[in-house]
């Protein structure tokens, strides 16, 4: 297995960068596509145990993620990850890697957005792990009252002193444009999201969520804040694939654990039980 980095231009212009892992004999494609604001090396370990097995694997960073970006001035929102950003990553594999077929795996946000890319042929399937709405009074008490604070107090504040959302040195998350989070927000106030009529047809286009032609997967934690069983069924409720949409509901205690929660899958903790299984998945995914 070799890694090359890599870099291509979306529709608008924007350069966007990224990691290939390439094994000799790739059987597959995997564009992983991380959560908002998720330090793309997070998720490693996961793909380089994916491409041990085989699997040619993409992981890029969306707009306004790398380190010289100019936040302060940015006009990026946050649906430009699945309208512009996933389909130039898209077309940049199949350009490369002409013949192998394509698979999605989608972290959060990056599972959420994957029906605004125009042109899905070719894509023999999806992993989404951890991919829901993210309605505020479906979560842990706890939780929701950090959800408020980062949204409607120290975002706020932050974007005011910095003219974008500074959370990285205060280990929140990445820094994000200011339009990405107030988005993210807008939608987050929605138990179905995106789909609520305020957004969905208006200032979301309704893309390929109704009418998916390739088998979905859906990974997902009793335990996990915000992608609980509550806002897996708000979001996916919306989602309907000439194929079958399946399940999946993990518990810490299957894996000996005390928790999973919303980034407990790609610990490496993980690798002799849930990645072997989406090895198992991914195979029957490309057998058809």
């Amino acid at each position: 297995m070799r890694k090359e980095e890599f870099e291509t231009n979306s529709e608008d212009g924007v350069i966007l960068r990224g990691n290939l892992l390439i094994p000799e004999q790739p059987k597959a494609i995997i564009q992983f596509n991380c959560g908002t604001a998720t330090k793309k090396e997070f998720y490693l370990p996961f793909l380089t145990y994916l491409a041990k097995h085989n699997y040619l694997c993409c992981l890029w960073n969306y707009r306004g993620s790398e380190k010289n970006d100019d936040l302060k001035n940015s006009a990026y929102t946050f649906i430009d990850y699945g309208t512009k950003d996933m389909p130039a990553i898209k077309a940049y594999l199949e350009r490369q890697f002409p013949g192998l077929p394509l698979l999605f795996i989608g972290h959060s946000a990056g599972g959420q957005q994957i029906g605004f890319i125009r042109d899905l042929s070719n894509v023999k399937g999806n992993i989404n792990i951890a991919v829901s709405s993210g309605y505020y009074p479906n979560m842990p008490f706890g939780y929701r009252m950090k959800a408020y604070f980062f949204f409607y107090v120290f975002s706020p504040i932050s974007v005011l002193l910095n003219g974008f959302v500074k959370a990285k040195p205060y280990g929140i998350m990445e820094n994000l444009p200011k339009k990405v989070v107030f988005q993210w927000r807008d939608w987050l106030e929605k138990e179905d999201y995106f789909f609520n009529e305020k957004f969905y047809g208006v200032t979301v286009p309704t893309g390929h969520f109704k009418n998916f032609q390739f088998p979905i997967h859906v990974i997902y934690s009793t335990d996990d804040t915000i992608s609980n069983a509550k806002n897996t069924k708000a979001f996916w409720q919306n989602v309907s694939s000439e194929k079958a949409i399946t399940f999946r509901a993990l518990s810490p205690e299957e894996f000996g654990l005390k928790k999973i929660d919303h980034f407990g899958y790609f610990k490496t903790r993980m690798k002799d039980k849930l990645w072997t299984d989406i090895v198992k998945l991914l195979d029957d995914l490309i057998r058809g």
